[in-house]
């Protein structure tokens, strides 16, 4: 009788412990705080904060070589508007709001 009751507990313990998994991610955080990924769903949801964060920085890089540019042109310094031109041409790359 006191087998059977060690077993009950010790099986009801392990069930109980493996009943409270992790959220696959912090679905309270944004992207950029995140750090806990869990599981499937919880490593696709780190890919797409990846992308996410990669697509903003790459996003301020654009719109700082723009303003730059803006900068250059109303100094009048025509090798600095060359200079800046081509790193916005490198940094607005796939952006529908590149004008030269």
């Amino acid at each position: 009788m006191n087998r059977i009751f060690m077993v009950s507990v010790f099986t009801l313990t392990l069930v109980g412990c493996a009943s409270h998994q992790a959220p696959a991610y912090e679905k309270d955080k944004r992207p950029e705080d995140r750090g806990q990924y869990t599981g499937v769903e919880g490593s696709i949801q780190k890919q797409k904060d990846r992308a996410y964060l990669t697509n903003q920085a790459n996003k301020l890089k654009c719109q700082d070589s723009r303003l730059d540019l803006v900068d250059a042109e109303a100094d009048g310094d025509i090798n600095m508007i060359r200079q800046v031109k081509a790193r916005v041409q490198k940094n607005c790359v796939g952006s529908f709001h590149v004008y030269l």
